[in-house]
């Protein structure tokens, strides 16, 4: 998936999230969700890092880590955080962190990926 978004197809934001954050439930429900089925360019793809998950995953690198050492490694301290990332799953701009508007929280998650599709189309 990291692939696709260097090639410039689509956006990839890692969602950092956990099964007890009511706030994520939000996130995912009033923000992911319909950002997926829209038909809005550039395209989205989410990954999620489950915080309460002890299922370990191969970064691009080859490391290996659960989802609370990656973010922990990124200092995402809080949930739900949400990133675009580059193709080391690394956030491209500061993250989006809590989820306090909810009126203004769709238009900065497109700022998200609108800067976000900049940096790929700037690598070329």
């Amino acid at each position: 998936m990291l692939k696709r978004a260097a090639a410039r197809e689509l956006v990839v934001v890692g969602f950092y999230t956990s099964h007890s954050c009511p706030w994520c439930v939000a996130v995912r429900r009033e923000q992911l969700e319909p950002r997926l089925r829209s038909s809005d360019l550039p395209k989205v793809a989410i990954i999620e890092f489950d915080a309460d998950s002890n299922v370990v995953f191969a970064l691009p690198d080859g490391r290996r880590q659960t989802a609370r050492q990656w973010a922990e490694t990124l200092g995402f301290r809080l949930t739900p955080t949400l990133a675009a990332l580059d193709r080391s799953a690394k956030p491209i701009v500061p993250p989006l962190v809590g989820y306090s508007s909810r009126d203004f929280y769709g238009a900065y998650l497109e700022e998200q990926i609108r800067r976000a599709q900049l940096y790929w189309q700037n690598l070329r």
